[in-house]
């Protein structure tokens, strides 16, 4: 190709497919996750991150992917989906294959393969996105000091006017007549009796 002064440049264009994939429509389905909500990325080294929306039956289809070694994100509330590495076949790999052809495995074990046309994924986990309430137990409940303060006072209110019913008055006279003596800071009176 020739540009306006004269001088011969090359046009370099790189090859583009399309990416088809599926995601298990049944783990879709039994989490209630609502496809409009999940993110399909293609993150590539040299064109950056091609992103997908995910069709109702959860396909979706990842266009203008370059040839090369790429990694495919899927982000979905509840759902916990692996990285999956993709190799896309171009006319430029000498390393063999028909053109367009897809090899996929998971990254992080690269012995797991995937299945391609389309490319098939399922959910490895599901996802938690809460802490679950402790429940209380009677021996939490006896560790905690202030239950116990609680526990205790409930007890002495309840018991001590059954443990007072059962003194004998006199006897009775006497400690609130020593209380009393205590409380203004006199001595103990000793009875010859006693």
């Amino acid at each position: 190709m020739k540009t306006r002064d004269g001088a011969n440049t090359a046009v370099v264009t790189r090859e583009r497919y399309v990416l088809d994939g599926a995601l298990d429509e049944g783990a879709l389905r039994a989490h209630g996750v609502d496809t409009r909500t999940i993110r399909v990325t293609l993150n590539t080294e040299a064109h950056g991150k091609i992103g997908a929306k995910v069709r109702g039956d959860g396909t979706f289809a990842v266009r203008d992917a370059p040839a090369g070694r790429h990694v495919l994100d899927v982000h979905a509330v509840g759902l916990n989906f692996p990285p999956v590495a993709v190799r896309i076949v171009g006319a430029d790999d000498g390393d063999g294959g028909k053109v367009g052809d897809v090899e996929a495995y998971l990254a992080e074990d690269r012995t797991v393969t995937v299945p391609t046309k389309p490319l098939r994924l399922t959910p490895a986990s599901t996802l938690e996105y809460y802490e679950p309430a402790s429940s209380v137990s009677l021996g939490s409940l006896l560790r905690n000091p202030m239950a116990l303060m609680v526990i205790m006072s409930v007890f002495l209110a309840v018991v001590a006017p059954k443990i007072l019913e059962g003194i004998d008055p006199e006897e009775l006279k006497r400690m609130q007549a020593e209380l009393a003596g205590a409380a203004r800071g006199e001595a103990p009176r000793v009875d010859a009796a006693d």
